[in-house]
């Protein structure tokens, strides 16, 4: 079986006519008809049904497309990543981080990567939450990505920045400001300004909110920590968030919870991630950085 026959057979299942096959891959159509010919003798299946002028895959057809679509995109991401090793390319780094980490925990991150990585290029994409960050990293789309989760032990594809705790924060004026410590039963009245549903932030306080007896009023969700926190300083409502986003505010107070809620914040990469000279240099650099600037 070669990639060329599978190419060839990815293209057909779309275009549906040989002739307009060998027009889109610039071959002959008689290349087309030859390669597809193979791919179904080695096989020994009929693939495609060509009794039409417009062909259709077989149901046969139908059940190889599905693997030959997964080979075709793992091959594509075999080849991005292999362009990493290639000496005439300059080393860039594909980074995905959710909003806390770009303006909270990032800037200083960047700043002193660029000063030892002088040669290497880091390029920075925010996506929503660190769900939608995994999920491009195991696309291979992104090299690295930082995550925030549930603190636990690290996994074989995963460094460990920080652990950090979260707080309740609330308006200077609320009636629970006085308090020290807050129980979450505290909170059934209250409304909940939060991060979209696929955060880690969301998923715990709901679910430490569900364990308490009550679903949260959600007043609104946005991926803008900075809007998060002036709407709570506006007396809008509260909000629970991680004490590295919150510790120098003034605009509102900040609480224990009771149970406590912590968080972790990690370096992820691929599963099967090859690891290059440069990537493995980046995750020593990670490491130091996190020794060096927080403690678990």
């Amino acid at each position: 079986m070669e990639f060329r026959q599978l190419e060839y057979f990815c293209a057909i299942s779309e275009l549906k006519n040989f002739t307009r096959t060998a027009e889109a891959l610039h071959v002959s159509q008689p290349s087309v008809t030859k390669a597809i010919k193979a791919l179904e003798a080695e096989l020994g299946l009929l693939l495609i049904d060509r009794r039409q002028k417009q062909v259709h895959l077989t149901e046969e057809g139908q059940a190889f497309l599905f693997h030959a679509k997964h080979i075709m995109k793992a091959a594509a991401v075999a080849l991005k990543d292999m362009e990493r090793y290639r000496q005439d390319k300059r080393e860039t780094i594909h980074f995905g981080i959710p909003p806390m980490v770009e303006a909270y925990l990032f800037p200083d991150l960047f700043t002193k990567f660029k000063q030892i990585f002088t040669d290497v290029d880091l390029d920075v994409q925010e996506f929503n939450d660190s769900e939608e960050v995994r999920k491009r990293i195991e696309l291979g789309e992104l090299d690295f990505g930082i995550v925030l989760g549930e603190p636990g032990n690290a996994r074989e594809n995963e460094l460990i920045i920080m652990r950090d705790s979260m707080s309740i924060c609330i308006p200077p004026q609320h009636k629970l400001a006085a308090e020290k410590e807050i129980l979450f039963s505290q909170l059934k009245n209250e409304k909940f300004i939060m991060q979209h549903p696929n955060t880690y932030q969301y998923k715990a306080v709901y679910e430490q909110c569900h364990k308490a007896g009550f679903v949260p009023k959600i007043t609104l969700c946005t991926t803008q920590i900075k809007t998060i926190k002036q709407l709570v300083a506006n007396s809008m409502g509260i909000s629970i968030l991680p004490d590295f986003v919150t510790r120098s505010e003034k605009i509102f107070v900040r609480r224990s919870l009771k149970p406590a809620l912590k968080v972790q914040i990690a370096l992820n990469w691929g599963t099967y991630k090859g690891l290059s000279a440069v990537d493995t240099q980046f995750i020593e650099f990670i490491k130091d950085y996190a020794e060096k600037n927080f403690t678990s």
